[in-house]
């Protein structure tokens, strides 16, 4: 049997750290298989689908890179298909047309089912006259006490009572499919093998379940994850501010990083920390996937990030910040600027845990940039004193522009004014970045050069003739 997995968003909202996750989870399972990898958008609902949001789930895939195998299947197409086993499932009397209105089902309790496992009153009806009227079709689940049961490769075998289990919509009064019959429709027209998601589907696999035997169609072996908590415990949620992919795009994390980061998040091989996709794929299994729920930790995520950076060319990081300041800051480099971040980059790689941070750090580089809440650091009358003095001394010497001589100019400097080495540098830093850390000062003003290290002096200091 070839294996093939799917993820099939609804395109209602941003892809959800979780939806990332469960894409990374079938993607992972389909190549350590040597199977496919598929991607269905879920798109029936006309009124909440936003082709917006399609193509932006889909970039963010792709982003990811996790490829698919096959053309993008988009549910909406299949309607006709939806409504063929709609009309086979009435046929059979698998299932009816409920003319219920919401006063009716607010009033309907069945005495001999627990009142949250709704039966239709119309699900024995012969009807004639009413047909004309609106309508939706549910399916007529069993009403008897057995139990309906599968074997989860995650969670073991389990079992619901059909009893709980209410007679559930299958088409709306519009005549389009619901989740739950679409999906199935679907997977089966796709061939899927392996249904892979979060266990908040674990109550829908079982009205599937229903729908598969019904159908005589064969199903597919289930794998519900658990879901992922907030650090206080609670399911992750866009309270938490960081819930989408986008929030970590805009961040500027590599997406490495995060798919690292998203494999360990409830599942594990050996004490594998700190990986590339091709080794996640090469350890994979779905035995490796923990059955309790995940706790989102930002703190393991920026100390993976920061070694993903660590570990990368520094023309590989050159390259990725460069589109990162044009998509997510709206500052196009100048070539001279370019070469300036480029030789900046080592000194700041490996504190940094994103390129949002490496933008941050280097931002006095970049012609345009602007740091979110950060307060201009002014300097006191006594720096622009003892920087003015300073200065003028470095602009009449005959000094090699280099971090070594620099270096030993402001020690020389020092000693013969009797200052510590801080009470030039912490100044200097100011007037030169705007800020008061930074990597060594001698090797910023190496790359900015003698002349653009002259002029912000004189723009922060003042009346500093060149």
């Amino acid at each position: 049997m070839e294996i093939r997995t799917r993820f099939a968003p609804s395109p209602t909202g941003d892809l959800h750290l979780g939806g990332a996750r469960t894409a990374l989870f079938n993607y992972l399972f389909a190549k350590s298989m040597k199977g496919k990898f598929l991607l269905r958008i879920e798109d029936t609902d006309l009124k909440r689908s936003d082709k917006t949001l399609s193509d932006k789930i889909i970039d963010d895939i792709k982003w990811l890179n996790i490829t698919w195998d096959e053309e993008i299947v988009f549910q909406r197409q299949n309607l006709n298909e939806h409504k063929r086993t709609i009309d086979l499932l009435l046929e059979k009397g698998f299932a009816f047309k409920c003319y219920s209105n919401k006063q009716d089902l607010r009033k309907s309790n069945i005495n001999e089912v627990p009142a949250n496992a709704f039966r239709s009153p119309w699900r024995e009806r012969i009807l004639n006259e009413e047909r004309s009227k609106p309508h939706v079709i549910r399916f007529k689940v069993p009403n008897s006490s057995s139990k309906i049961s599968f074997s989860d490769k995650i969670r073991g075998e389990l079992s619901w009572d059909l009893s709980t289990i209410e007679d559930f919509v299958i088409a709306r009064s519009d005549g389009s499919s619901t989740y739950n019959l679409a999906v199935v429709v679907d997977d089966h027209n796709m061939q899927i093998s392996h249904v892979i998601r979060g266990e908040d589907h674990l109550t829908n696999t079982v009205k599937q379940l229903l729908v598969y035997q019904a159908l005589n169609w064969e199903t597919p072996v289930f794998a519900h994850i658990p879901l992922i908590y907030n650090e206080s415990g609670e399911k992750l949620s866009k309270r938490d501010g960081r819930s989408n992919l986008l929030d970590f795009k805009k961040e500027g994390f590599l997406p490495d990083a995060i798919l690292n980061y998203l494999a360990r998040l409830g599942w594990s091989y050996k004490d594998e920390e700190f990986f590339n996709l091709d080794q996640a794929i090469s350890w994979f299994t779905l035995e490796g996937i923990g059955k309790s729920p995940s706790r989102f930790d930002i703190k393991k995520l920026l100390n993976i990030s920061k070694k993903h950076i660590a570990s990368k060319p520094v023309n590989e990081i050159h390259k990725s910040l460069l589109k990162y300041t044009k998509s997510h800051k709206n500052i196009n480099l100048s070539e001279s600027c370019s070469n300036d971040l480029r030789r900046f980059l080592p000194l700041v790689v490996g504190r940094c845990s994103s390129l949002g941070e490496i933008f941050n750090a280097s931002s006095f580089l970049l012609e345009g940039a602007q740091l979110e809440n950060k307060e201009p650091i002014l300097l006191e009358h006594e720096d622009k004193k003892i920087l003015f003095d300073f200065v003028m001394k470095i602009k009449s010497t005959s000094l090699t522009w280099d971090h070594e001589n620099l270096n030993e100019f402001i020690n020389i400097y020092c000693q013969e004014n009797n200052f510590k080495y801080r009470e030039i540098g912490v100044p200097l830093r100011i007037a030169i970045t705007g800020s008061t850390t930074s990597p060594s000062i001698v090797h910023i003003m190496e790359i900015l050069g003698k002349q653009k290290t002259l002029d912000r002096l004189n723009i922060n200091v003042g009346s500093i003739k060149n």
